[in-house]
């Protein structure tokens, strides 16, 4: 059947490795860092990875061993997998080793008889720890500096993997985060397989869209809670990688509705839990989504205020002085977003976050009606809720025709917070009942949004011209605010359809 193993890792910097290595919260080395190589095998067409299994053969103490990973789960950077391990002939794969598991049978389906060959090769030098760092638990500690390597490409590893053996999962966030403390750490939500088959080419890394499909009709109050904020935290670090190396901006946007839905989960279950246990958190997520924001609003003034108007005016040297202009702007506030992404306090907040779901303190409430108010269905719980959040946004919709920018930001923060809900809370319903709002919601938020951006780019505007050079910077600045006024107006007339559709939409929580 093979063993569940829970895994979290750390990666560091060389220079923090070494500093690490002498930490006292990781004991002493016990018999000093051995060699480890690993070989990774699949198909040609890499079947086994297509279907969420692993296979590598990997040479310890003398002897070849061959390990299948797969199914488990990811949970905040936490990885639970079913581990079966097995001693092999030699340096060859043999499915014929296999077993009568699920997730053995699967590989084997996966794998239809194809020939496995090796995809990647892992070699690092491993020191590994026996830690005890609370009464009951036991961790093993194993620090990790080495190379990934296929082909000819090579990817360096300088991690700790932290494997709990005994206790509770939250004792390895409580381990990380006092590392975490003391030295400059990043949450490593990718295994080496992962890193192994994006650089031999099988995965090319993208975007990561998030899910709202987290909550069950099954689940009590808690159960809900936990698995939505678990969805926004893997949704955050699946696109973390993306945006600290600062590729597509795509990424940025992605971590940024994360952590819009975090805020808007925390908000959705306040009532359930003291003000001292929600707001503190949910203050911190709004700072680093904040601290993201001046690179999005760049990017979608670059897309769609600027390069439309360019179009219109192709070869012009004041908008071109404004694009460059722009650009650099751009580049300053992305780097200012990976950094405070890859910052300490970013990372640290992410683990804090892990532990506490993991820990799930709620449950211990003074209270037998809070106590019993969690463990009830959720179903009992989210009517009110997006009751609520309709009445906010009905309250923020008057007279909409002549709502100033201000009062429509306002309505803006209200639909969206109601469009989050029922995006989470919606597999609770009829599929049929709750997909109006949905739609009317979707078209609100994308008018909205348009407005806003309409909104935020004079302040963009100054800026640009502000850095801009040339002498015709000016008559640009007048060209692109006559172009965002105009559109401007243009979506105040989407506005009105948008939101009569909305109001004429059934509650489907009724």
């Amino acid at each position: 059947m093979g063993d569940e193993e829970t895994e979290l890792k750390l990666a560091l910097t060389p220079r923090t490795f070494a500093k690490l290595a002498q930490d006292p919260l990781l004991g002493e080395a016990q018999a000093g860092a051995r060699p480890l190589a690993a070989v990774y095998f699949d198909t040609r067409r890499h079947a086994l990875w297509r279907r969420g299994v692993s296979l590598r053969l990997r040479r310890e103490r003398g002897r070849w061993m061959q390990t299948l990973k797969g199914g488990g789960s990811l949970e905040a950077g936490l990885h639970r997998r079913i581990e079966i391990a097995q001693r092999a002939a030699g340096d060859a794969p043999d499915l014929g080793l296999l077993g009568d598991s699920e997730l053995e049978r699967l590989a084997v389906r996966a794998a239809r008889g194809a020939p496995l060959v090796a995809v990647f090769r892992v070699a690092v030098e491993r020191d590994t720890r026996l830690l005890h760092p609370a009464p009951g638990v036991t961790i093993e500690a194993s620090l990790d500096r080495g190379t990934i390597l296929a082909g000819k490409s090579r990817l360096p590893v300088c991690e700790v993997e932290f494997e709990l053996k005994r206790g509770p999962a939250s004792s390895l966030f409580d381990l990380a985060l006092a590392l975490a403390a003391r030295h400059p750490v990043r949450l490593e939500h990718r295994s080496k397989a992962e890193r192994g088959y994006v650089l031999a080419g099988a995965v090319r890394p993208a975007p990561v869209r998030g899910r709202l499909d987290a909550i069950r009709r099954e689940m009590s109050a808690s159960q809900a809670f936990t698995a939505a904020c678990l969805a926004c935290l893997n949704h955050l670090q699946a696109n973390q990688h993306g945006v600290i190396r600062g590729e597509n901006p795509e990424y940025l946007h992605q971590a940024r509705v994360a952590m819009r839905r975090l805020r808007s989960v925390l908000d959705a279950f306040k009532t359930l839990a003291p003000r001292a246990m929600i707001e503190p958190r949910a203050k911190s997520v709004r700072q680093l989504t904040r601290a993201l924001g001046p690179a999005r609003d760049w990017d979608v003034f670059a897309a769609q205020t600027l390069g439309p108007v360019v179009a219109q005016f192709p070869g012009h040297r004041g908008l071109m002085a404004l694009v460059r202009a722009s650009a650099r702007l751009g580049d300053e506030a992305n780097r200012s977003a990976r950094r405070a992404l890859a910052a300490r306090r970013a990372q640290a907040l992410q683990l804090e976050l892990g532990g506490w779901l993991a820990a799930q303190p709620w449950l211990a409430a003074d209270s037998d009606k809070a106590q019993r108010a969690w463990q009830a269905p959720v179903r009992e719980h989210v009517g009110s809720v997006l009751e609520r959040y309709h009445r906010r946004a009905l309250k923020r919709g008057r007279r909409i025709g002549s709502a100033s920018l201000p009062r429509l930001h306002r309505l803006r923060i209200a639909t969206k917070k109601l469009r989050y809900a029922a995006g989470f809370f919606g597999p609770l319903y009829a599929r049929n009942r709750v997909k109006p709002m949905l739609v009317a919601l979707n078209e609100l938020q994308d008018v909205l949004g348009a407005i806003n951006d309409c909104a935020c780019a004079p302040a963009l505007i100054e800026a640009a011209s502000a850095a801009a050079r040339g002498p015709l910077r000016q008559q640009a600045r007048t060209i692109i605010s006559h172009w965002n006024a105009a559109m401007l107006e243009e979506r105040r007339g989407a506005l009105k359809r948008a939101w009569k559709k909305l109001c004429t939409c059934e509650r489907f929580w009724r």
